[in-house]
């Protein structure tokens, strides 16, 4: 479950409330660079950065940087003072823009190895850097702003910090098809500017005499960390720019504690108050609420830290349980209906409680509440309660808060009790569905968020009694007026005296045809030819090749081909053209053809050919030939995604439709080279990724379709039949034995199995939503398993793929639309299968829906937000959308025949 998040305003509201969030911190640059008389100089915003220095730069590749952290209420100061002296010192720097952008950087929630960052100074040699750490020190010394943990500060206690990284940097398109910025070790290689959360400068880079403090003397190694000479940290729960959380032994008593930690100046707000702060207010919150939670053991500082003991609560999160317990029976029943009221009852009977105390929660989610061994339910993290009208600052969790709370002041008194009855409607809505209550929102005037649950529990109710019977209260508790919404008294009635003919409510429309429509629509109107990208992505997908499959343009270009094959209208036709042009000027336009299908330009090209074909140019097929023919075959990284097998794959589909020769003759090629590079363990026959290569995924030994052996496996079955080669079968059955013998089987309450894996050879357990989904999970390696099936007659193949679409459709309520690690995926699976289960995935995506500007469209794999994207987007699930209503060949896949 998300944490708690505080609401910044935008910049564009903040102006116009006159906001302090809109302060004009630009002025404060400009100011310095006219009082200092500096001609030619530029301040320019770039969006989240304010960037000054003069028109022309000084082109440094890498080196010693400075960083000047500050807190909301000393940006103005620190900025004023900092920017006097760069600008006197004629160094560029970059600063957040505004207030809110402060905030951000600061909150517990920001990148904690970057958090802090306000202000970013470029020295234009180590001389200056150093004349400019003791300079900026004096001038800042004093004011207040948080430690940057990749960072070093010049001195204990100062705002000032220092690492070695890029400037300019070396453009790089890596291995896994991102581009970055490197840096330049000294034999001329280029290596990535990794960011730790702690200070870790390259070996080669020797720190400039001036300004550097003694490093921090290493604690002896197997030393346990102990905290206030009393609690043995045993285990790291999880991390963030606020600080840990730790399971830990109270050494005074033997007891197992959990021990929380808040940084200083994080979190840090206009009152001045910070994460500490916040931490001993929860602990005042947690005596307050005696009994209903963990108790408090003592709260303590260290090292300019906060931390807060408490009592350990057995168990697990009533989130976790529901994910774990939801759907086990693998038809979508849902909870037990006597385990569900059970667990209401005792919801609605804690919340009275807190109610009892005064005390409005304000984030009563699944997440917020442990299921104790012996069926308690206990309270933990009430660092947002307050009592009704303390003045406090808006927080809340996404999808469990009350349309008045989402949209009250950012700095005010806290809301009535009735916010804590809207979280109890989500939590029971959660607890009957398995369904995280986050939709992204509406054109204004559009369907609130309680006409969303009550949309999902439409699509519920023929199969899921639980549902169904605890609907009135859920819909009850989650009206948007909150003087209509149901009381603890009437909810917790209800669930004692539930009526004799539970009500029902109409059945989910059908929009599959709409989403189609409108989502072709959306993509054709938001189309930008005359930007680096055709469409925005997100913070990652940014970085990847524009022209990619999972990201870009030619992963949409191949759902426009399709659709215009299918629908034959003009605009989808001219579509088609557009995008097709736009990736075949821009064929040859990186340092590198990257093998992978659909992070490299195979996906590309692939996508080419089929647009060419379609709209008859010769010109064009000939050239996403040429381009298939210039990408490697051969490739230390030999998964689907990334490397070789789906250059291979690629291979395949040009032998398919063009026959000529040369691309069968590179399909032997690329297989002979998987054949060289597989190794045999104890468990298997695997395809790693070499420790050694430039890669985030050096080392792994997947087994799934995009980066592991069912992806290998399902190209060298695919060779097989192409080339009559034995050896290639005899590989793919020894990965179909592989995957057979890591298979984690469940029995389901309906007699049926179902089977998911690990990501990993060598991780011990994937409890996550991977586990079910195309890239790295049942749905993938159910793909692969389905096809060797099918081709060797081997039944035992057959029945573990069956088993593996189980396990898909138990998670359909809690998976994303999208198509790599989401319900578009999982259904092109059901789909070559026979289609059993597919139309639920597809109401499954249709209650997600949105509508913007008069269309319906799709969130992608945030829940939130639109991006186009095949894999991670709108695009992926109308391609599965229009294959369950069409027809058609398995995307991406070389098949001469539909499964």
């Amino acid at each position: 479950m998300r944490d708690a998040v505080i609401k910044a305003s935008s910049l564009a509201e903040a102006e116009g409330s006159g906001s302090i969030d809109g302060f004009p911190l630009r002025a404060l640059a400009e100011l310095a660079v006219t009082s200092r008389k500096r001609t030619g100089w530029t301040v320019s915003d770039s969006g989240f950065w304010c960037r000054v220095g003069p028109a022309k730069r000084t082109e440094r590749v890498q080196g010693w940087k400075l960083h000047v952290s500050a807190t909301p209420l000393s940006a103005a100061l620190v900025l004023h003072r900092a920017a006097t002296v760069l600008v006197e010192a004629e160094c560029e720097f970059k600063f957040a823009a505004d207030i809110a952008k402060v905030e951000e950087l600061t909150s517990s929630r920001y990148h904690r190895a970057q958090a802090g960052k306000f202000i970013t100074a470029y020295p234009r040699d180590d001389e200056q850097f150093a004349d400019l750490a003791q300079r900026l020190d004096i001038a800042t010394a004093g004011l207040p702003g948080p430690r940057i943990l990749s960072d070093r500060p010049v001195r204990t206690g100062s705002v000032v910090h220092y690492r070695y990284g890029a400037f300019t940097g070396i453009p790089t398109l890596t291995n896994d098809g991102v581009f970055e910025a490197r840096i330049e070790r000294p034999d001329g290689v280029a290596v990535a500017d990794s960011r730790f959360p702690w200070f870790a400068p390259p070996a080669w880079a020797e720190t400039p005499a001036g300004g550097v403090v003694e490093p921090p003397k290493p604690r002896p190694a197997g030393k346990p960390v102990l905290l206030n000479d009393r609690y043995a940290v045993r285990e790291a729960l999880r991390h963030s720019a606020r600080g840990g959380v730790y399971r830990a032994e109270d050494q005074h008593t033997g007891a197992e504690v959990i021990v929380k930690q808040a940084r200083a100046h994080i979190g840090a707000l206009l009152n001045g108050q910070d994460a500490r702060d916040a931490l001993r207010r929860e602990a005042r919150l947690l005596r307050e609420l005696e009994g209903l939670g963990p108790d408090v053991v003592e709260v303590f500082e260290q090292d300019e830290h906060v931390f807060l003991a408490e009592t350990a609560v057995p168990g697990q999160s009533l989130g976790e349980w529901v994910y774990a317990n939801h759907g086990r029976d693998g038809d979508g029943r849902g909870l037990e209906l006597s385990r569900a009221l059970e667990l209401a009852r005792r919801l609605t009977a804690l919340l009275a409680e807190v109610h009892a105390r005064d005390i409005v929660f304000r984030d009563f989610t699944p997440g917020n509440v442990m299921l104790t061994p012996s069926g308690a339910l206990k309270l933990i993290d009430p660092e947002i309660a307050a009592r009704p009208g303390e003045w406090t600052y808006l927080a809340y969790t996404p999808g469990y808060a009350a349309p008045e709370a989402v949209n009250g002041p950012k700095h005010g008194p806290a809301p009535e009790l009735s916010v804590d009855l809207y979280s109890l409607g989500t939590a029971l809505f959660y607890l009957v569905t398995g369904v995280d209550p986050v939709f992204p929102d509406d054109t204004p005037g559009g369907r609130s968020h309680g006409e969303r649950l009550a949309e999902v529990l439409r699509a519920l109710e023929g199969r899921n009694t639980a549902a169904r019977v605890l609907a009135p209260v859920v819909l009850g508790l989650t009206t948007v007026d909150p003087g209509t919404r149901w009381s603890l008294e009437r909810a917790a009635m209800y669930l004692v005296e539930l009526p004799s003919r539970p009500s029902t409510v109409d059945a989910a429309p059908d929009r599959a045809d709409r989403l189609i429509q409108d989502g072709l629509a959306r993509i054709l109107a938001t189309m930008t030819p005359g930007r680096a990208r055709l469409w925005p992505s997100g913070d990652f997908g940014q970085q990847t090749d524009p022209c990619n499959v999972q990201h870009g343009a030619a992963g949409v270009l191949g759902v426009l081909t399709r659709a215009s094959e299918i629908f034959g209208t003009a605009s989808l036709r001219d579509g088609v053209a557009a995008v097709a042009t736009w990736i075949d000027e821009r064929r040859d336009d990186v340092p590198v053809l990257l093998p992978g299908l659909h992070f490299g330009r195979s996906g590309a090209a692939w996508a080419l050919l089929d647009a060419g074909l379609h709209l008859g140019d010769a010109d064009l097929v000939e050239n996403a030939s040429d381009l298939a023919l210039r990408i490697p075959v051969r490739w230390p990284n030999p998964d689907v995604c990334h490397g070789a097998a789906g250059s291979g794959m690629t291979q395949l589909h040009f032998w398919h439709e063009t026959g000529r020769m040369e691309f069968l003759e590179r399909v032997e090629e690329c297989a002979d080279g998987l054949i060289a590079a597989a190794i045999s363990t104890d468990e298997g026959v695997f395809w790693p990724v070499p420790e050694d290569f430039d890669s985030n995924l050096a080392g792994i030994r997947h087994y799934g379709f995009g980066h592991g052996v069912a992806g290998v496996g399902a190209f060298l079955l695919a060779a097989a039949e192409e080339t009559g080669r034995e050896v290639y079968l005899q590989a793919a059955r020894a990965a179909g034995d592989t995957l057979a013998a890591a298979a984690v089987r469940q029995r389901c309450e309906d007699g049926s199995a179902s089977a998911y894996w690990r990501t990993d050879q060598r991780q011990a357990e994937n409890d996550t939503d991977m586990r079910y989904h195309w890239c790295s999970g049942s749905s993938g390696i159910g793909t692969f398993l389905l096809r060797l099936g099918r081709a060797t007659g081997a039944t035992e193949y057959l029945a573990l793929a069956r088993e593996a679409a189980v396990a898909v459709r138990r998670s359909r309520w809690s998976a994303s639309t999208v198509a790599c690690h989401g319900l578009a995926g999982n259904g092109e699976f059901l789909l070559d299968l026979g289609g059993e289960g597919a139309e639920d995935l597809a109401t499954c995506i249709s209650v997600r829906a949105t509508e913007r500007d008069g269309v319906l469209v799709l969130p992608d794999e945030s829940r939130l937000t639109i991006t186009v994207d095949y894999g991670t987007g709108l695009a992926g699930a109308v391609g599965f959308l229009m294959r369950l209503r069409h027809g058609g060949p398995r995307w991406w896949m070389p098949e001469r025949e539909l499964p």
